[in-house]
């Protein structure tokens, strides 16, 4: 709610660079996957499922009548059934108000979008200037390995397509790079040849699912989405030139054996830095 209440100090008609990616994140923050909640919550109703049925048990032992000396006391089949329909109740309730406030969060960060003359439900209609490079770079590797539908939806709202300029294995663009900035040329040309074309929205839902919307580049997302396309490149490499990391020297050919040990030392840096950011965060 902090991000909002800052958002509604601004004059949201007419957004900057930074502004625009504030908002883009509340409504993506808004997007928690729905059924890794209802999981969760599920969970909690569980647990509060054996912490009552214990209690009662443990009550019903200390408190209950005995017919002789020894016995043990069952628990009365009401007692258990209630125990049954409260955890379950506890469990949907607290899921659907999570559900309500997740939606009005989304609809408020909404309505700021449209005030500011951007569509909440199709980011990239004007563009991708609100996705960093990171961003998209984990975006396209991802389409790298879709079919069907998902794989056109990613190339109607990103303009990705598999004859661009962008290849795995190793990764043939880096964020920052004159390579990186001809694939935003290219993609947001092909976003403009097909601006006629219909474009899939991006609901509550389908964002809670797939993660399609802009999120802030700071500097752990950054390093969460580097490590995305260089994790894919790296598998990519040992596919095609074998697992043994230590044997691509005979293995890749001439030319590419710089940038795939570039892409390995890559991912290992990264995987260190998060795993040590965790642990400062502890």
């Amino acid at each position: 709610m902090g991000i909002l209440q800052s958002m509604e100090k601004l004059d949201a008609t007419n957004f900057e660079i930074g502004e625009e990616r504030v908002a883009w994140e509340g409504l993506a923050a808004s997007c928690s996957p729905p059924l890794r909640r209802f999981g969760g919550f599920l969970l909690i109703g569980f647990a509060y499922f054996v912490a009552i049925t214990t209690a009662v048990t443990v009550f019903y032992n200390l408190f209950g009548e005995r017919s002789f000396a020894g016995q043990g006391i069952s628990v009365p089949h009401a007692a258990y059934y209630a125990t049954i329909i409260s955890s379950f109740a506890l469990a949907v309730g607290g899921y659907l108000i999570w559900v309500y406030k997740s939606l009005r969060t989304h609809g408020s960060f909404a309505t700021m979008l449209r005030r500011g003359g951007l569509d909440p439900r199709r980011p990239t209609v004007g563009g991708l200037r609100a996705y960093s490079d990171e961003q998209l770079l984990a975006l396209r590797a991802r389409h790298q390995k879709l079919h069907g539908k998902h794989k056109a939806r990613f190339e109607r709202s990103f303009g990705f397509h598999d004859n661009d300029g962008f290849s795995l294995g190793p990764l043939s663009a880096r964020p920052g790079t004159f390579e990186m900035n001809s694939l935003r040329v290219e993609w947001e040309a092909n976003l403009i040849l097909r601006a006629a074309e219909p474009m899939p929205e991006v609901s509550w839902w389908t964002e809670g699912r797939m993660g399609l919307l802009p999120r802030q580049p700071d500097e752990a997302r950054r390093l969460s989405f580097a490590l995305r396309y260089t994790g894919d490149s790296v598998r990519e490499l040992k596919r095609l030139y074998g697992y043994r990391t230590d044997r691509w020297y005979a293995t890749v050919p001439e030319g590419k054996l710089w940038d795939a040990v570039r892409d390995l030392e890559d991912a290992h840096r990264i995987q260190a830095n998060l795993a040590s950011r965790g642990r400062l965060n502890r």
